[in-house]
């Protein structure tokens, strides 16, 4: 199989070239293989109608191309519900492979740690809000997904197993309100104790992680708003993808703090992937 080809920077999402006239003009999205395409219908439309248009001016049709079913279930104009069957969520770029898409996510990791950190240079530390929990987010996200740094409109799962994260009847806004009024309002969080900037950025993340308020890269946020708070008490950021490298363990802790609110497992954790940090540091800088 060929990896599916990108065009990010038109961001058409996956738009390859249109056929037809009239009513019987369709337009054409690259599949999971080299010359397979789906079609999307004229009321599924994705790009703003000028757009298509502009985009199939440059575009050539193939021939022998094979046309495959349209891979995307709930298709409506609401991106939240956009999934295929494999539920990878739809993207800028129509992507239909994982681990492409992964390696897009990696690079936002390196744009959302960029902005934290130019956050911490700053003359005063800056608090933790919504608003800059949604700003993360864009930078993390945002060249992927349309809605990037928007609370989400569904429910959430993990895999087989049963729903996790229910969306409430009224939205997530009273959820987010408490949140940031009884854990976020405590920051700028800073202590010259480390346990107590473990203790505060293990409460952070669980209450976070416990609500999922994003479509996607909830974890990964959730990493972010950590590190800010270590590197605002001068402390080393974590690696994010330590949460996989100890993953039975994280997830037990995740679940400690979203049901009992326990925050003490993370809170260990966040100690020894520090330490692991001032490890990495030495080695590579010296003591």
């Amino acid at each position: 199989m060929s990896p599916t080809r990108w065009r990010w920077e038109e961001q058409d999402f996956g738009f390859r070239f249109k056929s037809g006239r009239r009513r019987q003009t369709a337009e054409y999205y690259q599949g999971k293989i080299e010359n397979e395409y789906y079609v999307v219908p004229a009321s599924q439309r994705k790009l703003e109608t000028s757009r298509i248009k502009d985009l199939a001016e440059t575009a050539t049709i193939p021939t022998g191309f094979q046309v495959v079913a349209n891979p995307w279930q709930n298709y409506d104009h609401d991106w939240d519900w956009i999934e295929t069957k494999d539920g990878i969520c739809i993207n800028y770029a129509g992507c239909l492979d994982s681990e492409e898409i992964e390696r897009r996510e990696d690079e936002g990791v390196g744009r959302a740690l960029e902005y934290v950190a130019e956050l911490v240079l700053r003359p005063e530390p800056v608090p933790l809000s919504l608003n800059l929990i949604r700003s993360i987010h864009k930078e993390l996200m945002g060249t992927i997904y349309p809605f990037a740094g928007q609370w989400r409109m569904v429910s959430l799962h993990k895999g087989d197993g049963p729903t996790k994260w229910p969306f409430p009847v009224g939205g997530l806004g009273s959820v987010l309100d408490v949140f940031e009024r009884d854990v976020l309002s405590r920051s700028p969080f800073l202590s010259e104790i480390d346990e107590e900037v473990y203790n505060y950025s293990s409460e952070v993340m669980n209450e976070f992680l416990a609500i999922h308020p994003f479509r996607e890269g909830n974890g990964r946020t959730a990493f972010i708003l950590g590190n800010l708070i270590l590197m605002q008490n001068s402390l080393l950021p974590l690696d994010v993808y330590d949460r996989k490298r100890d993953k039975e363990r994280y997830f037990q802790a995740c679940e400690e703090g979203r049901l009992h609110k326990n925050y003490e497992l993370l809170t260990v954790l966040i100690a020894e992937w520090e330490a692991k940090a001032v490890e990495r540091w030495e080695s590579e800088y010296g003591a």
